[in-house]
């Protein structure tokens, strides 16, 4: 287990701390058998390489928690679906999953819905990360931070650009507490708090005019910030780039189905 400091890299930098974290999981016992996780602030490491001995994984995941001290949120790429309930499984203590999170994954189809897509993600096959070594947690934490800073600069393009699109997104997408870490996210792209529902509602009107059935369209608007939240955003991020040869991610259509059928209904 090794903590480590290396220079920091300003660029690009959110205004809050972010615990960037990766685990390694046997597809058979569905146990943690290595992680490693980074500081966005310090960039302060920690490295577990793994051990067959259950204490040696609870002294790594507290010091884990140790090293979240101070951070705003948790960072990582399928975060929410994947390594969070794994935590939780295995140390469901944990101070730092009290953390918003922020999963790089879902922001992905937002920042880059056009193909080609993210050099970093395999976006149209499953959203993982491309990795220069297979099962390097280390590598991969600190994959997930290069893909957030690009992805930020990414959606940044768009608050002159198309802004209703990302006021839009804003409101899909922080809908209730546990979304505090992507309101954060377009709170700092936008320099505004989450629009109000008659500001999104607009957004909204625009970006769905002329863009399919119009009766489809308002009874969806009726419907988004509560039915269609995620699946809603994927859609208008489908529909800003359709007409050529991009394609909605075989793993939204299955984490988020609604998403497809937004857009059959619009058709």
């Amino acid at each position: 287990m090794n903590r480590v400091n290396r220079p920091l890299n300003k660029k690009g930098r959110f205004s809050h701390c972010c615990l960037s974290l990766d685990l390694e999981v046997g597809k058979q016992d569905r146990r943690i058998h290595a992680f490693a996780a980074v500081r966005s602030d310090t960039d302060e490491s920690l490295v577990y390489p793994g051990n067959s001995q259950r204490r040696d994984l609870n002294r790594a995941l507290s010091k884990l928690d140790e090293l979240a001290v101070g951070t705003d949120y948790l960072l990582g790429h399928n975060l929410i679906e994947f390594d969070i309930p794994h935590l939780r499984a295995a140390q469901p203590g944990l101070k730092l999953l009290k953390l918003p999170p922020i999963d790089t994954l879902r922001l992905s189809p937002l920042a880059f819905p056009g193909n080609p897509y993210h050099r970093l993600v395999k976006h149209y096959q499953d959203g993982q990360l491309i990795r220069g070594r297979l099962n390097d947690p280390y590598l991969d934490s600190r994959l997930a931070l290069q893909v957030f800073t690009e992805q930020r600069l990414e959606l940044a393009k768009l608050v002159s650009a198309h802004p209703d699109q990302l006021t839009a997104w804003h409101w899909l997408t922080a809908t209730t507490e546990n979304d505090a870490g992507f309101d954060a996210v377009f709170s700092d792209i936008r320099k505004a708090s989450r629009p109000p529902d008659m500001e999104a509602g607009a957004a909204l009107q625009r970006l769905l005019d002329d863009r399919g059935c119009i009766i489809q369209a308002r009874e969806i608007i009726t419907q988004a910030g509560q039915t269609f939240t995620w699946s809603l955003a994927y859609t208008l991020a489908w529909l800003s780039v359709c007409g050529g040869n991009s394609v909605m991610p075989p793993w939204v259509c299955h984490q988020f189905p609604e998403a497809g059928e937004l857009v059959r209904r619009l058709r």
